[in-house]
């Protein structure tokens, strides 16, 4: 990994998102070609590093898909029969690119209705 990568954020810190889709067209969210896609195009718009991905096509239907990022990780799980997409994104204190990448994914698959949640990881958030 390329030093100037680490260099980024130093600290252990990080922002994790994790999100339901619900009402996504079942075409979209069970091509593992189109889903790829839409990571690929976002992880590139946000200026994140993309280490390398494994997507999966199940059968008859759903797919599952990993990214590695320099800055964390993205990953979905999808369930066309139900129009039910979970999507997970975690970044090393980057909120806002976490922000853009989940913006994407929704400017996509256009779902109806989103559960969104928001974990907050290491030193600079204060312990309850």
């Amino acid at each position: 990994m390329k030093r100037e990568l680490l260099i980024q954020n130093p600290r252990p810190d990080g922002y994790h998102l994790v999100m339901e889709l619900f009402g996504c067209e079942p075409e979209k969210i069970n091509s593992r070609k189109y889903l790829h896609q839409i990571i690929k195009t976002a992880v590139k718009k946000t200026g994140l590093t993309n280490l390398g991905s494994r997507f999966h096509q199940f059968d008859p239907q759903g797919v599952t898909g990993f990214t590695l990022l320099a800055q964390s990780h993205i990953s979905l799980h999808t369930w066309p029969e139900y129009g039910y997409l979970v999507l997970d994104i975690f970044t090393c204190g980057d909120q806002e690119q976490a922000d853009l990448l989940a913006d994407h994914f929704l400017e996509r698959l256009k779902p109806s209705r989103v559960n969104r949640q928001v974990l907050r990881k290491g030193y600079q958030y204060k312990q309850e």
